[in-house]
């Protein structure tokens, strides 16, 4: 963890090219689409396993049934201390990859020394977001885009929660269109590599990650074009 201290009002100048930023991520990946390929099939494993104990205290009935969505965000809240320090432990990876650090699969497992903050940071976006969808959908997607490097700026910056929170959306905010353009795209190709027998996942995983919090937050944050 980098022990700067970040002023939330000094909202750090960036821009970048959607495609060449996604470019640039695809350059990146060789090498270590392995280790982020294995790190995230650990998050997802985990998060199946949580998923489905907690699932037993309260139980969704399978489709057709109407589901119960009340039973479903308990689960959703519930798996925060688990898998927010888990999924910080993936991003964490290409954060220190582009800074040419030393980065190693078992140092997914670091962060849960901050699972208090992470899991509060994880129920107040959770909570912000589904307060905008419900005011007529934009916010909803508005926040859900603006809050995208809170997890990281906590553990990374050693921000506190709302900080984390204020200084994700604010910078996010100057270039919103442009980081949803990013996300949508990588979104797209992850969609499209799982359809392909699972196979485009290979190249798909790393990109979101390596390009998002690889090139995009330090670009943003620190203020380095890697």
């Amino acid at each position: 963890m980098q022990n700067e201290n970040v002023d939330v009002k000094n909202i750090p100048e960036y821009d970048f090219d959607i495609i060449e930023m996604i470019k640039k991520g695809f350059n990146r990946i060789e090498g270590v689409k392995g280790l982020f390929l294995g790190a995230f099939a650990v998050y997802i494993v985990v998060a199946i396993i949580v998923q489905i104990i907690l699932g037993i205290f309260f139980p969704s009935p399978p489709p057709p049934a109407q589901p119960n969505l009340l039973n479903q965000q308990i689960v959703t809240i519930l798996s925060y201390p688990v898998l927010m320090p888990l999924i910080v432990g993936v991003i964490m990876l290409a954060i220190h990859y582009s800074r040419g650090e030393r980065i190693a699969f078992n140092s997914i497992f670091n962060y849960y020394h901050l699972t208090g903050k992470l899991a509060l940071a994880g129920l107040l976006i959770y909570i912000m977001t589904v307060i905008g969808f419900v005011l007529l959908i934009l916010p909803g997607i508005y926040l859900s885009i603006a809050y995208v490097f809170t997890l990281p700026l906590i553990a990374d910056k050693g921000m506190g929660v709302w900080d984390a929170m204020e200084l994700s959306r604010k910078a996010v905010t100057k270039h919103w269109f442009k980081v949803f353009g990013l996300f949508f795209l990588l979104s797209l190709i992850m969609t499209l590599g799982a359809l392909v027998l699972g196979i485009g996942l290979i190249w798909a995983v790393p990109l979101l990650f390596v390009t998002l919090y690889g090139l995009l937050y330090p670009l943003i944050f620190d203020g380095v074009s890697v």
